[in-house]
């Protein structure tokens, strides 16, 4: 039985941009990065704020759950409870927002360019119990209740290529490509051993800035990847807006 409003510490009547506010404050305070040693107890944390949010951000879901509210369902609306004539899970719910390509984009350069894992690793083992997360888009059939095969239905062909595309996106969105860069944008990359991803580490980097030569300590979380790129904002070159320094991780066998 949850109270999505409790867990965000908002109330029942807040705005879109209250929400969000709520949403961003608590997932980087309970993002298992920030939160070392007791990455268990922050990760339920992390799971529940984001499933809160995935509810309550989302205008129709919001208003299916208030009305089970109203009804007499306190504090449950989603998760096993019978909501809108279909079950959700905790996992049905995540399917249903990360599917979302804006939102999924936005949770990803949140966390991210705070220099928080967000990659495909850490999504399918924070929310989907290491089991394999598969992207469905429009015109795809509706799987609830059901184990998800992509042979189970085929869409027209322009939803297919759609289809394809998106994914071909996310997954530089989480990491196997990159941001969106621009021209004033530079990029470095720094080799990590296996213990060094495994533990965190802070590491000395020297890139060149125009003419300038700088120097940065980076602060890589513990558990990273390889492939995650780092985002440093108004790091690259100068300009009307300065670009971002993107830092790619890799490491050796």
């Amino acid at each position: 039985m949850k109270d999505y409003y409790s867990i965000l510490g908002i109330p029942e009547g807040a705005s879109e941009e209250e929400i969000k506010h709520a949403f961003r404050r608590l997932a980087m305070k309970y993002h298992p990065d920030r939160n070392l040693g007791n990455e268990e107890w922050a990760g339920e944390k992390f799971k529940d704020i984001n499933e809160a949010y995935a509810v309550l951000g989302d205008e129709g879901k919001r208003r299916e759950y208030d009305r089970m509210r109203r009804a007499g369902f306190v504090g449950a609306g989603y998760g096993p409870q019978y909501t809108g004539g279909r079950y959700y899970t905790q996992e049905q719910v995540f399917r249903d927002a990360f599917t979302n390509p804006y939102l999924f984009q936005e949770l990803v350069r949140m966390f991210q360019g705070a220099g928080l894992r967000f990659d495909q690793g850490f999504v399918d083992n924070m929310f989907f119990g290491g089991r394999g997360f598969t992207f469905v888009f429009s015109g795809q059939p509706d799987w609830r209740g059901q184990q998800y095969s992509s042979t189970q239905y085929k869409p027209p062909l322009l939803l297919r290529l759609i289809g394809k595309v998106m994914k071909f996106a996310l997954k530089r969105m989480l990491g196997v490509g990159s941001f969106p860069y621009q021209g004033t944008d530079l990029y470095h990359e720094i080799a990590l051993s296996q213990k060094e991803a495994a533990a965190g580490v802070e590491k000395k980097i020297k890139y060149q800035r125009g003419k300038e030569k700088k120097k940065l300590v980076v602060k890589v979380p513990a558990g990273v990847t390889d492939g995650t790129k780092i985002r440093l904002r108004g790091m690259g070159l100068k300009g009307g807006n300065s670009g971002a320094l993107y830092i790619t991780v890799r490491i050796k066998n």
